[in-house]
C-alpha cells in the first residue's frame, strides 16, 4: 500500500513537471512569452531555439507539446481520481476480525456453477443485495430441447446451494431467464 501511494505520487510530480515544461514551451512557440520565462536562465537556449522556429517547425512542435500536454492532463485525471474499490459483501465480523466477498466474486461462482450443467450454453448473473440476503439474476442460454421449467428449476438450486455453501452468505432469490441458444439456419441443399 506504502509503495502504491509512493508510485503514484512519483507519476503525479513527473506529470506536473512534463505538463509545465509543455506549457512553457508551447507559450514561446506561438510567441505568448518569451524564452526568458523561467527564472536563472533556466532552458533559455532551447527555448530560444523553440521561438526561433517557423513554418512548419513551429507547427510541428506547437502539435507536439499540445498532445504532451493533453496526455500529462489525462494521466493526471488518473492518477488523481480515486480508484473505485470493488464492492463487498459482509461474510462475518467476529472479534478476531472481519470476513468479506468481492461481489463479482459470488457472481463469477453463480456462473461457473450453473456452467457445469450439460445443457447451459452461456450464463451471465448479476449480484444484488437486501436486508437479509442475495438476490441473483440470471440469463441463460440453453440447448434446444431442453425443458426450460425443469432446467430453470435446476439452475436456481444449484446456484443457490453453491453460494450458500462457499460464501455462507444467504440466497434469498435466485431469478433465471432461460432461453434457447440460437441455433444458424443450414441451408438445404438443393439437387
Amino acid at each position: 500500500m506504502v509503495v502504491s501511494v509512493f508510485n503514484r505520487v512519483v507519476v503525479v510530480i513527473i506529470s506536473m513537471l512534463v505538463l509545465a515544461g509543455a506549457v512553457i514551451t508551447l507559450l514561446v512557440a506561438t510567441e505568448v512569452s518569451t524564452p526568458e520565462v523561467l527564472p536563472y536562465g533556466l532552458f533559455e537556449s532551447q527555448l530560444q531555439r523553440v521561438a526561433d522556429a517557423t513554418g512548419g517547425s513551429a507547427a510541428a512542435i506547437i502539435a507536439v507539446c499540445a498532445i504532451i500536454a493533453l496526455g500529462m492532463i489525462a494521466l493526471l485525471f488518473v492518477e488523481v481520481i480515486p480508484i473505485r474499490k470493488p464492492a463487498l459483501l459482509l461474510i462475518s465480523s467476529t472479534e478476531q476480525g472481519i470476513a468479506t466477498i468481492d461481489k463479482d466474486s459470488v457472481r463469477v461462482l453463480a456462473e461457473k456453477t450453473a456452467a457445469a450443467l450439460h445443457y447451459v450454453r452461456d450464463i451471465r448473473c448479476s449480484i444484488g443485495q437486501r436486508t437479509g440476503g442475495l438476490l441473483i439474476s440470471c440469463r441463460a442460454s440453453v440447448a434446444l430441447g431442453t425443458n426450460i421449467p425443469e432446467a430453470s428449476a435446476e439452475l436456481q438450486n444449484k446456484i443457490k446451494e453453491a453460494v450458500e455453501q462457499f460464501t455462507g452468505l444467504r440466497v434469498l432469490e435466485v431469478d433465471v431467464k432461460a432461453k434457447y441458444e440460437k441455433v444458424e439456419a443450414k441451408r438445404l441443399a438443393v439437387r
